[in-house]
């Protein structure tokens, strides 16, 4: 056989099979390359134990050895054959084979370990997404819904602008949201400028990790919240920041409520003029409570209407029950005539009640003409009116348990609950029969009003059917 060479291994097909061969000393084995039509293959040569010429395939030639070895490359692993086979291994063909099978078990073991990994990566991935913070709060939003909290809008609200807006956080495990985290998120609303808005946040955030603690002690908590298993609530040691949750003290003076109450008057009579109205002549109810009031809650012929206070932990919202005064009967009678069922009482299209924001802005509109006409110091808002009707009574000398019991508030106590059940309604009449007369002194006799008996423009109601 003839010295390879790279030359020989590139020479041209001749028409039959040649065998080249390096030299090499007895015992080592050799370098062989055979030379076929389809181009040079490498083998190494040695003997077996029991002296059989054997040839071991080592790969294609490949001048460059990208897509085969080179000479360079197949001498390199022959020496390496070489070296096993002085060694004591002599059946070399059983020991690559042996090495094949190990490599590929190896490889298969690196296979499985990559496809577990990527199964524990996709499992945490999918855990996190389905027990995720933007979950868990969506999930706290739909309870309070279902509980008929007033605050659902609000804190569904703040939830989005200021906790969804971070992707990252907002995709984590709930239970994996650290205090430093949230510590970071409120820290963003405060330098925004929104102080009172940082303390909703952290207040509304705390709320939902404590329920969800609670839920998983308590049957009759949501199982939706139990599920997320929180164990600790990461709000509990951030603080409070009270510095932005001062009580509001706006208040209007008899004169501003006076100049109020004439350009409510001066506006045309639909169901805005009505309910603000209506929460005026009642001593300033909460609007949200007083948006919801439907034809059933109004009883005329014993004088009477109940509202329902939802407000706190109470499992079931309180009946309030208050006595109605002249000037609102005679707005509830005539928006009450015609609706056939259970419909809200303010409503502009029969079917829904009318949300608290258009409320809001009737007021604030007549804020801000009231300061242009330089009637009012200050602008109010709708808030406002409720302490400003309560300051305005206790000047007038309405004691603070009529006041308490007018305005709902302070009245969750067990005393309330479960051992004074009398409803007040005789203090609850005089105080409002006081306020009604007191308004209108305060408006004087001859200010015009325009009739409440006018049927209301935008008002849809549906007839009784004959």
């Amino acid at each position: 056989m003839a010295q390879i060479t790279t030359n020989g291994l590139r020479a041209k097909w001749t028409g039959r099979v040649r065998w080249l061969s390096d030299s090499g000393t007895r015992g080592e084995g050799r370098l062989l390359a055979r030379l076929k039509r389809s181009g040079a293959f490498f083998y190494y040569q040695y003997f077996s134990p029991e002296g059989a010429k054997r040839q071991l395939p080592l790969g294609r030639f490949d001048m460059q050895g990208e897509n085969g070895l080179s000479l360079t490359a197949a001498r390199e692993r022959s020496g390496d054959l070489s070296k096993l086979y002085r060694s004591g291994i002599t059946d070399l063909h059983a020991y690559v084979e042996q090495q094949r099978i190990e490599v590929e078990q190896q490889q298969a073991q690196a296979a499985l370990g990559r496809q577990a990994e990527q199964e524990a990566v996709a499992d945490a991935l999918t855990h996190a997404e389905r027990f995720s913070l933007r979950k868990f709060l969506t999930a706290y939003v739909e309870h309070l819904q279902g509980q008929g909290k007033p605050s659902t809008k609000d804190v569904a609200n703040l939830f989005k602008n200021h906790v969804f807006t971070d992707a990252v956080l907002s995709a984590r495990d709930a239970r994996l949201v650290s205090t430093d985290d949230f510590v970071g998120l409120i820290s963003k609303v405060v330098a925004a400028g929104h102080g009172r808005t940082a303390a909703k946040v952290r207040s509304y955030l705390r709320a939902a990790y404590a329920l969800a603690i609670r839920a998983k002690t308590n049957p009759a908590a949501p199982q939706s919240l139990r599920d997320f298993g929180i164990q600790v609530n990461p709000l509990a040691s951030i603080d409070a920041l009270a510095q932005y949750n001062r009580a509001g003290k706006r208040k209007l003076s008899a004169p501003e409520l006076a100049a109020f109450l004439k350009r409510v008057y001066a506006k045309p009579v639909d169901t805005m003029r009505d309910a603000l109205e209506v929460c005026i002549y009642l001593g300033g109810q909460r609007p949200t409570q007083l948006l919801r009031l439907r034809r059933g809650d109004v009883d005329l012929s014993a004088g009477e209407i109940t509202l329902y206070d939802p407000k706190g932990r109470r499992l079931e919202p309180r009946a309030h029950l208050l006595p109605i005064p002249k000037r609102a009967a005679d707005i509830l009678e005539r928006r009450i005539a015609n609706l056939a069922g259970n419909e809200p009482v303010f409503s502009t299209d029969g079917c829904h009640a009318m949300d608290r924001g258009t409320l809001t802005n009737f007021v604030t509109a007549i804020s801000v003409e009231m300061m242009k006409a330089k009637e009012s110091h200050e602008h109010f808002t709708l808030r406002d009116l409720r302490r400003t009707l309560e300051t305005l009574m206790a000047g007038w000398g309405v004691s603070s348990d009529a006041r308490k019991h007018i305005q709902s508030h302070g009245l969750g106590g067990v005393q309330k609950r479960h051992y004074d059940l009398y409803e007040y309604l005789r203090e609850k009449r005089a105080a409002l029969r006081a306020l009604d007369s007191r308004l209108d002194r305060m408006l004087g006799k001859n200010t015009p009003r325009k009739s409440n008996r006018s049927r209301v423009p935008d008002a849809k109601p549906t007839r009784i059917a004959a």
